[in-house]
């Protein structure tokens, strides 16, 4: 993982704001302990800053990555469909051409189904 400018900088300053405060603890002067203080919360606030960019950087990486794949993913399950449904045609036309009256009487059962069902909702 690579570790940007304003990590780098947040953890820099969170090191001199606590060696601030221990300074300013140690010789009592309480105005040293607060610079030391703000330094050390705008460090963390700027180390987080830091690793929310790479998060984002990461994330944007990624969405690329995927839209760079789409076309290609898109292409596979066009083909995939397409194989699927020559082998659906094929079934179909083997059962038709080896068993054409048990066809035509599914077909016909089939029909009057749709008939009954389309005739009872009246």
């Amino acid at each position: 993982m690579a570790v940007n400018k304003d990590t780098l900088e947040g953890n820099f300053d969170q090191a001199v704001g606590k060696g601030e405060e221990f300074i300013g603890n140690a010789v009592g002067d309480t105005q040293t302990q607060v610079d030391g203080s703000i330094r050390d919360l705008k460090g963390k606030a700027q180390e987080a800053y830091g690793k929310a960019r790479d998060v984002y950087g990461k994330a944007s990486e990624t969405v690329k990555e995927w839209a760079d794949h789409a076309p290609e993913q898109v292409r596979e399950a066009r083909e995939k469909a397409a194989r699927a449904a020559e082998e659906a045609s094929s079934k179909v036309r083997h059962t038709v051409q080896e068993q054409p009256l048990a066809t035509l009487a599914g077909g016909i059962a089939l029909g009057f189904v749709v008939g009954w069902l389309i005739n009872s909702r009246k």
